[in-house]
Order: C-alpha cells, then sequence, then structure tokens
C-alpha cells in the first residue's frame, strides 16, 4: 500500500502538487486549495475502504470499533507518506530557485548528546545532563559553474536549553564566519519551540539592518515528515 500510494502523488520540479482526478492522490484538495472536480477513486484506494467495509459485515458487531481505529491508523500512515513527499519536494524545489546571490540553510538540533556509552542503566542515562549539538547546513551556488557547495557548522553548548536565543547566537556565528555573505537567504527547519517563536522571528527581522542579508521565507518542516542532509550528518555524530 505504501509503495503504490507514494507512486501517484505527483509533485512537480516547482513544489506544486499535479492534479489527480482521484481525491486521494490530490495533495492540493487535502489543503483546501482546489475547488476542481475529483470524479475518479482509484482501484486500490476502492479497496482499502471496501476491504473494511466486508468487515464489518463478516466480524460481529463488538469488533467494529477495533476496525475503526485500525482503519484510521492506516488512514494516518497515509497521510505521513503524503506529507513527506510533498516536503521533501518543497526542499528540492528550494534547492533549484538558489542562485549565487543566495543561500539556503537548514538547521536542527540534535537530541541530547550523551557523553557516556549507552551501555548503562536507565537511571544512569536518564540522570546525565549531557550536552546540545546545533548544526547549520549552508548551501550556496557557485558563480563559476554552479554547482552546490555545501557548508557545515555545529555548535556545542554543555547548556541543554534549546532556546530562541541559542538558535540566534548560533545563526550568527554562521554569518560572521562566512567570506562571501549572501543577498538573501532562506532557512529550512522543523517546527520546534526553539525555530517557530516569535523572539526568534523578531531577531531575523533585523537582519537586513544588521549584515544586509533578506530572510525571503523560514518552511518548518513538520517533525518526522522529512528528511533532509543533516539528518544524515548528526546521524554520523558519535560520543565516545
Amino acid at each position: 500500500m505504501r509503495r503504490d500510494f507514494e507512486k501517484n502523488l505527483e509533485v512537480n520540479d516547482f513544489g506544486e502538487a499535479i492534479h489527480s482526478s482521484c481525491i486521494s492522490h490530490y495533495l492540493r484538495y487535502a489543503f483546501g486549495d482546489c475547488d476542481l472536480p475529483h470524479p475518479d477513486t482509484c482501484t486500490n484506494c476502492e479497496n482499502f475502504f471496501s476491504f473494511f467495509d466486508k468487515l464489518r459485515e463478516i466480524l460481529p458487531i463488538e469488533c467494529h470499533q477495533s476496525l475503526e481505529i485500525y482503519q484510521q491508523k492506516l488512514l494516518c500512515f497515509m497521510a505521513h507518506h503524503a506529507r513527506k513527499i510533498y516536503l521533501n519536494q518543497q526542499l528540492k524545489a528550494n534547492l533549484r530557485e538558489l542562485d549565487h546571490n543566495g543561500a539556503l540553510i537548514i538547521v536542527d538540533y540534535k537530541m541530547r548528546v550523551n557523553p557516556q556509552s549507552a551501555r548503562e542503566t536507565k537511571a544512569d542515562f536518564y540522570g546525565k545532563r549531557g550536552f546540545t549539538l546545533h548544526s547549520v547546513l549552508v548551501y550556496t551556488k557557485s558563480e563559476n559553474d554552479g554547482n552546490l557547495n555545501i557548508s557545515v557548522f555545529d555548535h556545542w553548548s554543555n547548556d541543554t536549553k534549546q532556546d530562541a536565543w541559542f538558535t540566534a547566537s548560533s545563526l550568527h556565528a554562521v554569518i560572521d564566519t562566512l567570506d562571501n555573505k549572501p543577498q538573501w537567504v532562506t532557512i529550512v527547519s522543523d517546527n520546534g519551540p526553539h525555530y517557530h517563536n516569535t523572539e526568534l522571528m523578531i531577531i531575523l527581522a533585523h537582519w537586513k539592518e544588521w549584515y544586509d542579508i533578506s530572510v525571503n521565507k523560514w518552511m518548518f518542516l513538520e517533525a518526522g515528515e522529512a528528511k533532509t542532509m543533516i539528518d544524515s550528518h548528526h546521524a554520523q555524530v558519535s560520543i565516545i
């Protein structure tokens, strides 16, 4: 079900969902952004609902509530893959929009990094304070050959608190380090409170004044819905 469903979710190179006559395969309808008719239902989608209808006819009524729960879980599973496909394509679309005057910045916190091996008691694991790792990936496009350049910045802190001020300080350190500062940036992150907050947005509003850099947009990804290069970078971080 997962493989067939993903194949029918079409998004073009600009991050726009391609219209489908099957209502289950058109993402913009799910976003409430389409008034066009969707008269068809593909065989796989029809079989999904008819399968549960047949089970309700066969099984006793006391099982119907459990069937409803299982069906809702599968629908949530399909919705997860729909969001993942759409958000991954949005990231690719933003990379295609990149020119030599701009930069795409991806930021993410790694969950608490523990300074010891995982082979320890549960009490010791939860008793440790650990420390914070915040990573920043900066994508720029070369003016000569058009290739993408990627710079990685890791910021460590003994304070495990993840808030707007640590995020702003990390971004300031990155901008201050860059030799060729971009004219504009697009920032991508998850929607955690350390990013999605008023304080950080107010700070970003001053970037034009402080750094002469315009923040075109900040794109928030649902946690666990899309994977970026920064996830691969964090996967390689190990503390001995």
